[in-house]
């Protein structure tokens, strides 16, 4: 004889049925419009609504367009450089706030995180009067320094997570074996930190790339990002050459998050387990 099932079993198991069903809709319902966007960048056609047949041309316009390539290269440059900015900032703030003891921690940790809470264009335009005021001609400088102040506040929250959960004897040992400050950061704390800075890495970049709000207010002539000139040509409509361009950064954004998930998973899977 079976066990009497607790009141209300059958309601549970059909609010958790419906929540799963919920939750799968709702994400269709988000991925419907890139699915609809990549379908597009294949048409034949210059409508963005009437299929009229499989092609690759517009890629190869987006391909042979020499704005979208200038754009793209300020984009990967302003990228990355902030990205490394941004890392090594938030990997010795981090570190500092974790490991030490000094007056003014908590100041440095609320300011650090304040970009996180403040609208992005307040911290546009300040940034802007501030360069104006300054004398500094907008450029290169100028966007990597915005995109620094949007990215920072997520890399120091990243790698302090990290930092805050590693064992300080193994600090401790290599102290004790005669390793100075500098040696023990290095040999010791970073090599542990590296999934969270690699991480950190990534997740800047990504933020730098795809910023609209900050390069607005801050780029110069010469220096129009990828977001940006995408912006400028929806001023004259949506054209599958723009579809073509949005699918190619989704294939880029897939392929980096496949790149980290084989680059770490089996790492943290294997961690876990012990």
């Amino acid at each position: 004889m079976s066990a009497p099932r607790a009141p209300g079993w059958a309601t549970r198991t059909f609010l958790h049925g419906i929540s799963g069903w919920i939750t799968l809709l709702t994400y269709l319902f988000m991925l419907a419009p890139i699915v609809i966007l990549i379908a597009f960048a294949f048409n034949a056609g210059k409508s963005t609504v009437v299929w009229q047949g499989f092609s690759l041309d517009w890629f190869g316009k987006v391909w042979s367009n020499r704005h979208i390539a200038r754009a793209l290269h300020v984009s990967l440059i302003v990228a990355l450089a902030s990205a490394a900015i941004s890392t090594a900032i938030g990997a010795l703030a981090a570190v500092a706030i974790t490991r030490r003891q000094f007056p003014g921690r908590d100041v440095l940790g609320a300011a650090l995180a304040a970009p996180l809470v403040l609208p992005e264009i307040v911290l546009g335009v300040a940034l802007l009067v501030f360069m104006s005021f300054a004398g500094v001609t907008l450029g290169y400088g100028t966007m990597i320094v915005g995109h620094v102040l949007v990215s920072i506040p997520f890399a120091t929250l990243i790698i302090r997570a990290a930092a805050s959960s590693l064992d300080p004897r193994l600090e401790n040992a290599a102290a004790d074996l005669g390793a100075n400050e500098w040696q023990t950061f290095r040999m010791v704390t970073l090599p542990q930190l590296a999934p969270a800075l690699f991480t950190a890495f990534i997740l800047s970049a990504t933020l730098s790339f795809d910023n609209l709000v900050m390069s607005t207010f801050t780029s110069g002539v010469g220096t129009t990002t990828l977001p940006l000139r995408i912006y400028s040509m929806l001023k004259l409509g949506i054209t599958p050459e723009i579809n073509a361009l949005g699918a190619l950064m989704v294939v880029a954004n897939v392929a980096i998050l496949l790149l980290v998930m084989g680059r770490y998973l089996p790492l943290m899977l294997k961690t876990n387990r012990r």
